[in-house]
């Protein structure tokens, strides 16, 4: 019996089910994000600025213009400073200070769904865990055959 063989298929039967029984637990995670990044399409930003506005009364002062920046602001947080700066030159000028405080704050409240990044960690942990079982679990079998007797000619 091949006991590297035998271990090196358990491993490919063990690491299938673990994928499948994470892609099990975290589908509907995964799903739920791509799906509220659907929904987030520009026909739908009356949807969600009318949302916004019953959720917090007090900017129904400030136009859709000047909300929907705001909420660009909280999509495009990735964005260099000096992209950022850019985009947001129009918003910070049409706002007085005291409102811009209390409306970036208002969206900070907002949850935006990253679901690339979701996706991503939820692979990297089905992938992950048994790269580093099959990186452990070789290193000690070639630890332990080192222990084995020589073979005489």
């Amino acid at each position: 019996m091949n006991l590297r063989r035998g271990l090196f298929r358990l491993w490919i039967v063990g690491s299938a089910l673990f994928v499948l029984a994470l892609a099990f637990v975290g589908y509907t995670e995964i799903k739920e994000q791509f799906t509220a990044v659907a929904s987030m399409s520009k026909a739908e930003w009356p949807v969600q600025l009318a949302g916004f506005r019953q959720r917090y009364p007090q900017y129904n002062h400030l136009s859709d213009a000047q909300l929907m920046d705001a909420f660009y602001k909280k999509l495009y947080s990735d964005l260099t400073r000096e992209e950022f700066d850019k985009r947001m030159a129009a918003a910070k000028s049409a706002i007085d200070p005291e409102n811009l405080a209390q409306l970036e704050k208002a969206v900070a409240d907002i949850r935006v769904p990253h679901p690339w990044a979701t996706l991503g960690m939820w692979a990297s942990i089905a992938f992950g865990i048994p790269l580093v079982v099959l990186v452990l679990g070789s290193s000690l079998v070639w630890a332990l055959s080192g222990f084995a007797a020589e073979r005489q000619p």
